[in-house]
Order: structure tokens, then sequence, then C-alpha cells
């Protein structure tokens, strides 16, 4: 009996470890991907005003409620993006440029290229085809290695310090909702959205 309520209480100890653990990580990649969910948004804005400048025709308007959006839109996709890259972090190649490099691609891969040929408002189809997809490719690869490099500062900076540690618990306590229904939301889109899309320009 002793020896039974001992088992149980080691496997009891096992499942805290892992779920504060995953919880821990979880922390460090939420605090991540709200960084770098807000540089991605300026740098969406910015490279809309690149394509908005070489065809003139395509330019709609710059506002800061416009830009306070695509923040918004940036910080979402990289929450639930922080979930993934969490839980491949360890399987990822060594070194934050090789992982950050390697997810930006993924993420090119399972969901830029089905967002380009959805060709939303018909912006990605035309002359301007080259430059958008290009620099839109080139920003889902630098999303990877920014949050990759956060990441990888973030494990050390709060690793120095048991108190610090708290902190993780508090971020994932505060942005696991919002990054679970951001992921349900992209899954959603793909298939509610961008291959209808996709299926409708093709087909």
């Amino acid at each position: 009996m002793e020896s039974q309520t001992q088992n149980d209480s080691v496997i009891r100890n096992s499942i805290l470890i892992r779920i504060t653990g995953v919880a821990r990580r979880l922390g460090i990649g939420f605090l991540a991907a709200v960084i770098t969910g807000v540089i991605s948004g300026l740098l969406l804005r910015f490279i809309m005003r690149i394509i908005a400048l070489a065809f003139p025709h395509m330019a709609r308007g710059f506002t800061f409620q416009g830009t306070f959006i695509l923040i918004i839109v940036g910080v979402g996709f990289s929450l639930a993006n922080s979930i993934i890259f969490t839980a491949i972090y360890h399987y990822l190649p060594t070194g934050w440029v090789r992982k950050g490099v390697l997810y930006g691609c993924i993420n090119l891969v399972i969901y830029g290229i089905p967002f380009f040929l959805s060709n939303p408002d018909n912006d990605l189809f035309g002359p301007q085809a080259p430059l958008g997809i290009g620099l839109f490719s080139a920003l889902f690869i630098l999303g990877g290695l920014l949050l990759s490099y956060l990441v990888d500062k973030m494990i050390s900076w709060f690793g120095q310090s048991k108190t610090r540690i708290v902190f993780n618990y508090i971020f994932f306590g505060m942005l696991i909702v919002p990054a679970l229904v951001m992921a349900g939301g992209i899954v959603y889109e793909i298939f509610h959205d961008l291959i209808p899309s996709i299926q409708s320009n093709f087909w």
C-alpha cells in the first residue's frame, strides 16, 4: 500500500513537472511572439508602402488605424506560431539562425504559399506579383528568425534567476487563451477561406 502511494506521488510529481515545464516554455514563446508580432506588423505596413510606391494604382491610403490592425494581426499570427515553434524547438537545428530560417521556411510553405495562391483582394496576381510575393516571403522568414532569436535570448535571461521564471507563468496565463483562439482562427481561415479561394482561382 505504501509503495503504491509512493508510485502515485512520483507520477503526480512527474506530470506536474511536465506541465510547469510546458507552461514555462510557452510563456517565453508568447512574450517573444508579442514582440515579433509588433515588429512584423510594422514591417508589413512598410512592405505595403513599398508596393504602393512601385505600383501607385494599388495605393489605398495609410492610416494609424490600418497600421494598428496590421500590428494586431502580426501579434495574433505570431502567438499562434509560437505554440508550434515551442513544440518543435528542440527538434530544429542548433543555433537560433538555423532554427529561425528553417521555421520561417516552414511557415512560408504551410501558410505563405496558400495565402499567395488565394490572391487576397486580387493584389498578388499581375505585374506586382514578383515584388509583393518576394517581400512577403522575406517577411515570413524574417519573422521566423526574429522569433527564434528572441526565444533564444529569453531562455538565457530568464534562466539566470529563479525569480524571473515566475514571469514565464504570468505570460503563459495571460496569453494562452488568445494564442489558442488565434491558432484555431488560422486553421479555420485555411480551410474556409484560403483553400476555396485557391480553387476558384485555378479551377
